[in-house]
């Protein structure tokens, strides 16, 4: 898993998002993940879903850390099919690079997860915020996905 955003299919499009996030909201925001291999997608999509030795060898096949139990309770993605994944293995150009970044946002020089919050104090959810810019830039968002995933953005298929 990478957070490098030279490994997204269109990087401008990051540095345009970035910029229009702070000067709208004043938040900061940074990228989460921006490729990963299909070993990291799979060890990722059984967190949740399978016993945890099964997981941790997923996620040792992959080179991730181990979770614990605790951790292993929660789903985090809900595809194989990501848009994050990418493959330089195989002669298909088209999935070198990655089509999604998962962000977060960065208050007074700490991480801010809660997809509820409302740093900037103007009565919107701050993440909601953030993929509304998103959309209007002219990404995809998780928002709008069924599991909303508010810190995913995705370039829109043609």
């Amino acid at each position: 898993m990478s957070r490098d955003i030279n490994n997204f299919e269109k990087p401008a499009m990051w540095w345009i998002f970035k910029k229009a996030v702070k000067d709208e909201t004043g938040l900061d925001v940074e990228p989460s993940c921006v490729d990963r291999n299909y070993k990291e997608q799979y060890a990722y999509w059984l967190r949740g879903r399978e016993p945890l030795h099964i997981v941790n060898e997923a996620m040792r096949r992959a080179g991730l850390p181990h979770l614990t139990q605790e951790e292993n309770k929660r789903c985090v993605t809900w595809t194989l099919n990501s848009k994050h994944v990418v493959n330089l293995e195989d002669e298909n150009l088209n999935n070198d690079k990655s089509h999604a970044i998962d962000f977060f946002i960065v208050y007074q020089g700490k991480v801010v997860w809660d997809v509820k919050a409302d740093i900037n104090k103007d009565n919107v959810r701050d993440y909601e915020q953030c993929a509304l810019i998103a959309e209007r830039i002219g990404f995809k968002s998780g928002m709008r996905f069924k599991n909303r995933d508010y810190p995913h953005i995705e370039i829109k298929e043609a």
